[in-house]
């Protein structure tokens, strides 16, 4: 499903730093916010039914995932700011929400990194699933074979050619250096 709320700041007392979607009650300058929703998974998180989700944002607005949850009712897992705070004993350890794979086109190349998923029983005892809709490695595949957008269309980006000229080229050091911390926290497509 595609979520279209628009999202603007909080600008009710208590609420400061927060966003909200357009209509709620001190809902300053919304501006027009998509993201895609593909559920992967039912399960169970400590008792409590449970959906395992993949986002996609096509827009980046501030705490864009978490707000459009909230506006469906369901928020992130552990997010105590969008969700509803019951007992500070029953949250998790973590907000679960997990950026599992990004890609950064740029004129030269694509920047690509997918780290393993930690939403599984093995590294998580209170994630409990029990129906399977969508493999998550299937996604991933199609999310990889998507052309990239094209950079001339629209206003330049923060990896356009007009914003890059004016920056001496990478060298050999850096782009290792980058290299480096890549590898340190990515995946392997094969693994």
């Amino acid at each position: 499903m595609t979520i279209n709320y628009a999202i603007g700041r909080n600008s009710t007392e208590g609420r400061a730093h927060t966003m909200c979607i357009e209509g709620t009650q001190g809902c300053e300058n919304p501006k027009p916010s998509l993201t895609e929703l593909v559920v992967l998974e039912y399960g169970l998180y400590a008792g409590d039914p449970v959906s395992k989700v993949l986002l996609q944002p096509l827009t980046g607005r501030t705490h864009q995932l978490r707000v459009h949850c909230s506006a469906l009712s369901h928020p992130v897992v552990g997010d105590l700011t969008y969700g509803q705070a019951l007992d500070q004993e029953d949250q998790p350890f973590r907000m679960m929400l997990h950026a599992f794979y990004l890609r950064i086109p740029t004129h030269t190349e694509r920047v690509e990194a997918c780290t393993p998923d930690p939403f599984v029983p093995a590294l998580d005892a209170c994630w409990s699933p029990h129906t399977l809709v969508q493999s998550l490695d299937q996604l991933v595949q199609v999310l990889r074979a998507a052309p990239d957008p094209d950079p001339t269309e629209g206003s330049p980006g923060p990896c356009s050619t007009s914003t890059l000229s004016n920056k001496p080229p990478e060298t050999e050091a850096q782009r290792a250096s980058c290299l480096q911390w890549l590898s340190e926290w990515t995946l392997e497509p094969d693994n």
